[in-house]
């Protein structure tokens, strides 16, 4: 599975607190970048589907902790034909008893969302509310789900500042980060202070309770065509024949292009990883993708490690390995790089083959 990320590494951290308010981006420190992409779960749906479900199922990282908790994606892809009409709701249940768990609903007509979570007892009450910016322009639309805390902060691992990831989830419709109530660490070193990683207040409910994604169409006007999740990136379907369109759709969700240009939101972190494409013909997927997000914590008894994947040059992903404990399945250079360039060689072709009999695309074997 895969995405990536902007790594900010500060020196001893002396202090930290809980503080609100408006957004400050602050790089003090050393900056680091690596790309990825790929799903635990992925699933292209029928046409004009307007109600979907999938189960989710939590795996064990290699210093097991559950991958659903440390910084998750839900995605959900579909059109929009009716702007004035749309209205459609999505979000988690308890799997057990089917009740509501932390759901959006967006309201185009409206130009509005709002955010709604089951107490105890009683029934479902709202918890934000906002308005959708430029509103619902007609075509493809994406909603992503983003659960849990980053699983590289330092903040996860201090006692004294206990993060509530179990309690923590936002939405995120077309780029727009459906929040307005953000929480900042402020971190110090000597004398100076900055404030630090960004991340969603606390809800009044347990996203651990929730293995269910559910979505539905409340008013006629669009249609659901493709989802998935993972601790992964994830783009439309139409845009694996197009590595470039996907790069840049994957930049325009993620925290990497929004913090940098100092834009107050918060993306989902892990689509920071954004696919490589062949440097000849942008059109198709490098066939070694060298950084692709790890199924669980990318660290291991504080030890970071990459994974990398091969890849078919239409983006789907296969033989992917780690370095870590000092392995060089994944270098960037030299003999290794070499190696690995070769292992990937006999990927250079795409995954999906289009049979005109059938009218769908299907598995292009691969030679042993």
């Amino acid at each position: 599975t895969g995405s990536s990320f902007i790594k900010v590494v500060f020196g001893k951290q002396w202090y930290q607190r809980r503080v609100r308010g408006t957004f400050l981006f602050v790089v003090s420190a050393l900056v680091c970048l690596t790309d990825g992409f790929g799903c635990q779960y992925e699933r292209d749906l029928d046409s004009g589907t307007t109600e979907t479900q999938f189960r989710i199922r939590p795996q064990m990282s290699r210093d097991n902790k559950f991958l659903w908790i440390t910084n998750m994606n839900m995605f959900l892809f579909g059109s929009i034909d009716n702007p004035q009409n749309t209205k459609f709701e999505a979000g988690f249940y308890n799997d057990e008893t089917d009740e509501l768990v932390y759901k959006v609903i967006i309201d185009c007509q409206n130009s509005a969302w709002k955010t709604m979570y089951q107490p105890k007892r009683g029934n479902p009450k709202r918890w934000r509310s906002g308005t959708i910016d430029g509103g619902c322009p007609t075509g493809e639309f994406d909603l992503i789900a983003t659960i849990g805390c980053l699983d590289y902060q330092d903040d996860l691992h201090d006692p004294s500042y206990p993060l509530p990831c179990a309690r923590m989830a936002y939405f995120v419709f077309n780029g727009q980060v459906l929040e307005h109530d953000l929480q900042q660490v402020e971190r110090g070193w000597g004398i100076h202070t900055v404030l630090g990683s960004m991340y969603a207040e606390e809800l009044p409910v347990y996203i651990r309770t929730a293995k269910t994604f559910k979505a539905r169409v409340m008013r006629e006007g669009t249609t659901f065509n493709q989802e998935a999740y993972g601790k992964c990136v994830e783009f439309p379907t139409s845009l694996h024949e197009n590595c470039e369109a996907a790069r840049e759709y994957v930049l325009s969700r993620s925290e990497y292009l929004n913090s940098a240009v100092s834009v107050p939101s918060m993306a989902p972190m892990s689509m920071l990883y954004q696919p490589r494409c062949n440097a000849d013909n942008p059109l198709i997927f490098q066939t070694e993708q060298p950084s692709v997000v790890p199924d669980g914590s990318s660290f291991v008894n504080g030890q970071g490690f990459d994974t990398c994947c091969c890849s078919y040059t239409d983006g789907f992903l296969a033989d992917c390995r780690n370095n870590l404990g000092g392995d060089i399945n994944c270098a960037y250079r030299g003999t290794a790089y070499e190696d690995f360039k070769g292992r990937c060689a006999k990927y250079n072709l795409p995954m999906r083959v289009f049979d005109a009999d059938t009218g769908r695309y299907e598995m292009h074997p691969i030679e042993a």
